[in-house]
């Protein structure tokens, strides 16, 4: 299990410290709170499962617009 160099005092959840290159030290991903790999373009740090609520009837809505991000 990979962990900042300064965990805890890092901030992150225990197993969540993202993985780096080893030879530049750049973040190569973040880390879900469940422990599951995202990646550093995704718009949240949480992993599509821990983002759904499963007591919501509208989970699988999707929207039939575009954010002006996605363009």
């Amino acid at each position: 299990m990979a962990s900042c160099e300064d965990f805890p005092a890092c901030g992150h959840e225990l197993g969540c410290c993202p993985d780096y290159d080893p030879d530049t030290g750049k973040q190569l991903n973040m880390k879900c709170i469940c422990g599951a790999t995202v990646s550093l373009t995704s718009k949240s740090s949480l992993c599509e499962s821990c983002l759904k609520d499963p007591d919501d009837p509208y989970n699988d809505f999707v929207p039939d617009y575009k954010e002006e991000w996605d363009q």
